[in-house]
């Protein structure tokens, strides 16, 4: 494969998921409008701290298979063996039933420690009974996306992701306005059995062999999938429990408002800007994953993949900073317009960690585990301090240098792991592009704070044209790819 046709490639899954991406987030925008309309900041940090808990049980149940037979699938895919491809697929499936009731399981088990830990009382261990129904649906959800990623079945994963996002919406958002906080619960079941119905279907038209394996054969056969999946549950279940301790501690300091503050922050940050990293990332690993053995090959991957990031990541940022304020009004309401602050701040944090997750992917191709372990402990131990000690002493804005500082520190992390063990490094063309980026993104921070409108506004339509320009420019001298010209032949076909 030529240099071009894999940029070409690349731009051509980073759309279609960009796609899936922007039609999920209008999707999250209507259920956070109804949350912010009918639950208020209260009712945002409930499901905050619901959806903190679901994240961590079903990280912890699912032992990481949905992440490491992602690899297993890609590799027999690129192999073209149809029967190990069968019977991986075929594995797949016995060991994410196995992990689901082990998720709902221990659910029942932990619901009143659960409802203790999350809201500092037992008035919500029965709904962490129900909640085990979601942790049951979301493990083998993801176990489906899973056997479509490493099949690269890119237009049914994004089917999938689209339509169940649509019909979550559709019938969860009525438990809102009819049952208030009381219809939570049930709208998150809806969302998850969503979800699951769909990627399953796509699944099912997938052509394999269904092998029958027996337990003895699933037990030996998935020891791998399983070690490997267990370290990536791992660092998974430290972020999801990261995530936990630092919205508890922000609920005892200052209450459920500024969890639900803090919450619809990084859903904007990871989520709805995370379109980008979404849209990259869905592809990527499953292309490391199949030439994880080749470091020139994997060297190439990243730097591909990186320098396409900042190309199209740049003048999202900048146009993103001008419009902040509006986005969180519509977004939500007028009663989030204290995460403004802390979102510009935090900005810094997802943009850095766009480029340093594809660095921190290699050692996952790489199956190393010791290390990929080692550095997860690490960097949620510093999460979690910066979090406390930023967060007492200068609130929300004490959460977004948090953001910020975590990304630096896994950026240089993750490169100088990599570069030490494989010679693995970002080349001069995505160093000189990630500073321009950055010199913009920073442009956009001052300026956005010009107290005159028109001020403000003019100069931020400069900038964000001129990070337009530079980004076109880029795409025609180094990626020989005329973005304008291919739009252009697109349109009149």
């Amino acid at each position: 494969m030529t240099e071009e046709k894999g940029y070409k490639n690349i731009f051509k899954t980073t759309f279609l998921f960009g796609f899936v991406q922007v039609f999920n987030i209008l999707v999250k925008v209507g259920t956070n409008k109804a949350v912010a309309l009918f639950l208020g900041a209260e009712g945002m940090g409930i499901i905050g701290l619901f959806n903190s808990a679901i994240g961590m049980l079903k990280t912890g149940a699912g032992l990481g298979v949905s992440q490491s037979a992602v690899r297993d699938i890609s590799e027999a895919n690129a192999c073209k063996d149809d029967k190990k491809l069968s019977r991986i697929i075929s594995l797949t499936n016995k060991v994410i039933i196995i992990t689901s009731l082990l998720g709902i399981l221990i659910t029942l088990v932990l619901s009143p420690f659960l409802s203790k830990w999350s809201f500092g009382n037992n008035h919500y261990t029965i709904a962490f009974v129900w909640i085990s129904i979601v942790v049951g649906l979301n493990i083998l959800s993801e176990g489906q996306l899973s056997i479509l990623k490493g099949m690269r079945q890119l237009r049914a994963l994004a089917k999938a992701s689209m339509i169940g996002s649509l019909v979550g919406l559709i019938t969860a958002v009525p438990f809102y306005y009819f049952f208030g906080k009381g219809g939570i619960v049930p709208s998150l079941i809806i969302t998850a059995f969503s979800a699951l119905f769909f990627s399953n279907y796509f699944v099912r038209r997938i052509k394999y062999d269904r092998i029958k394996l027996t337990w003895r054969e699933v037990y030996s056969e998935s020891s791998l999938m399983v070690k490997m999946g267990s370290a990536l549950m791992f660092s998974s279940f430290l972020a999801s429990f990261s995530a936990l301790v630092i919205s508890s501690y922000i609920r005892r300091e200052t209450g459920l408002a500024d969890v639900g503050f803090y919450n619809a922050g990084t859903a904007i940050m990871t989520g709805y800007f995370g379109v980008i990293i979404t849209a990259l990332s869905t592809d990527y690993y499953p292309r490391i994953a199949a030439v994880n053995k080749d470091n020139v090959k994997l060297q190439s991957e990243l730097n591909k993949q990186s320098l396409v990031s900042l190309i199209l990541t740049g003048p999202i940022i900048v146009l993103f900073l001008f419009l902040l304020p509006f986005f969180v009004t519509i977004l939500y309401s007028s009663e989030f317009l204290p995460i403004v602050d802390f979102v510009k701040i935090g900005i810094f944090g997802t943009l850095i960690t766009i480029v340093s997750n594809q660095v921190d992917m290699i050692l996952v191709a790489k199956f190393n585990i010791k290390v990929f372990t080692i550095i997860s402990v690490i960097y949620r131990v510093i999460q979690v301090l910066l979090s406390i000690v930023l967060y007492k002493y200068f609130g929300l804005i004490g959460m977004g240098f948090t953001l910020m500082l975590l990304g630096v520190i896994h950026l240089l992390i993750m490169t100088i792991t990599v570069n030490k063990l494989y010679k693995i490094r970002f080349n001069k063309l995505f160093i000189k592009i990630a500073l321009v980026v950055l010199l913009f993104t920073i442009s956009a921070i001052f300026i956005s704070e010009i107290d005159n409108l028109f001020f403000r506004y003019s100069i931020g339509v400069l900038l964000f044209v001129s990070s337009c320009l530079f980004s076109l420019y880029i795409l025609k001298k180094h990626l020989n790819m005329d973005f304008v010209k291919m739009l252009n032949n697109k349109y009149n076909r």
